[in-house]
């Protein structure tokens, strides 16, 4: 099926298989996970050095489907060529067979967006120039869209590329964002973290985001993005924040100690938080763990002026039996349930927050020891009526007094 004229194909890996011939769209296929399929894909994205007969039945059969492995092979290429023949392909093979290894038919041009991807990231490593070495990953950046064929995301082969893929990814946007930053250039460091973050959420590029706002000089945002990432890792991921992000936190907080305001602004944006407050302002105080740090720290202060005592407690959950609760569902369930319980229980002047997926600190005001024991019975109490008789919790309790002057609190990132 040999012709001495070349076609080419576009290929799109990232976000979906999407094959592109002389301008227009085609499908070889409604089931994207079929193997013939995937057979092309691994193929295609093996490149020039090709991949072994061994090596490809091996990531297409499982143990108990090699039984008759010859025919099933044979089979799924016989399938596959006519299926492209079938979608309105010119008559090629598209892969071949040379030596036990495959490789893409010389007849047809594959342009495939992850392959050139590679080649941009193979080549800025190489680039001794700044500028074209920014060029070629600017490239590879734009290039990933989204994750390698989610549709197969489940098959090892496929998450054994797209771990590599992504790596490659996280080095396009270190590389961009160190460059914009040193540029000064913040409106595209922002883009860039943007996307990032956008994409790969749990991998902490939000801190690029912040500091590029910072630098822009829109705090109001940059608070916001910060804000909204604490609680996706408290709430979502049940982890305290690193000490990068809180880091984040106390740079914002210099910035905007240095920046003059116009007291109106101050006086609206105060305004604008309250309104925020007064839609659940019957319980407790709810902040993230960074600003909790900055109430234990007021609270410290006013406490040796004042006289008033003040406590902090340690609430964590626990099965009936007094372990730790390993299945995840079940722990976030009862995590809201135990959140509930302290907003309900606690006064307007108590700050709680979330720190980690099974604990939560609370600062009590004006209380002591004997009166700590009455407050965690009452949030247990209300707890077992939210989540059930054989919900727990246990706790600590520490005096504010009794901690060192200069405690600090984001080095206990790890606990629990």
């Amino acid at each position: 099926m040999s012709n001495n004229n070349r076609i080419k194909l576009q290929i799109e890996l990232f976000g979906g298989l999407s094959i592109k011939y002389d301008g227009s769209f085609v499908s070889i296929g409604k089931n994207k996970t079929s193997k013939y399929i995937q057979l092309l894909e691994i193929v295609w994205l093996s490149g020039k050095q090709g991949i072994s007969r061994d090596k490809l039945v091996g990531i297409l059969y499982d143990r108990e489907e090699q039984s008759n492995l010859n025919n099933s092979f044979n089979n799924l290429i016989y399938q596959m060529h006519k299926q492209l023949k079938n979608s309105g392909l010119p008559d090629y093979d598209y892969i071949v067979n040379r030596d036990g290894f495959f490789y893409t038919d010389d007849n047809v041009e594959i342009e495939s967006d992850a392959a050139e991807f590679i080649k941009s990231i193979e080549a800025a490593r190489k680039e001794k120039d700044t500028v074209a070495s920014t060029l070629l990953y600017k490239n590879a950046f734009d290039l990933y869209k989204a994750e390698l064929l989610p549709e197969l995301s489940t098959q090892e082969w496929v998450i054994i590329k797209s771990v590599q893929l992504q790596r490659m990814y996280s080095e396009s946007v270190v590389a961009l964002g160190n460059y914009y930053e040193e540029k000064k250039d913040f409106e595209s460091m922002l883009s860039i973290y943007k996307k990032a973050s956008a994409l790969y959420p749990d991998d902490e590029w939000q801190i690029g985001e912040i500091n590029a706002l910072i630098g822009i000089g829109n705090y109001k945002e940059a608070y916001r993005i910060y804000n909204e990432t604490v609680r996706y890792y408290t709430d979502e991921l049940g982890i305290s924040p690193s000490n990068d992000l809180i880091e984040c936190y106390d740079k914002m907080s210099r910035q905007i100690t240095n920046m003059p305001s116009k007291i109106l602004q101050i006086r609206d944006d105060i305004i604008e938080k309250r309104e925020c407050l007064d839609r659940d302002d019957n319980g407790a105080y709810d902040c993230s763990y960074p600003s909790f740090i900055d109430a234990y720290h007021i609270l410290s202060r006013n406490m040796e002026r004042s006289g008033q005592s003040v406590y902090m407690m340690l609430l964590t959950i626990v099965d009936y039996e007094g372990k730790k609760i390993s299945n995840q569902a079940k722990l976030d369930s009862k995590s809201k349930l135990l959140q509930e319980a302290i907003s309900n229980t606690l006064r307007q002047g108590d700050t709680y927050c979330k720190y980690s997926s099974s604990q939560y600190l609370l600062l009590l005001v004006g209380t002591n020891k004997e009166s700590c024991k009455i407050v965690y019975r009452r949030v247990l109490s209300k707890y077992k009526m939210l989540a059930g008789p054989r919900a727990e919790i246990d706790y600590s309790v520490v005096s504010l007094a009794d901690l060192p002057n200069k405690l600090q609190p984001r080095k206990q990132n790890n606990a629990g």
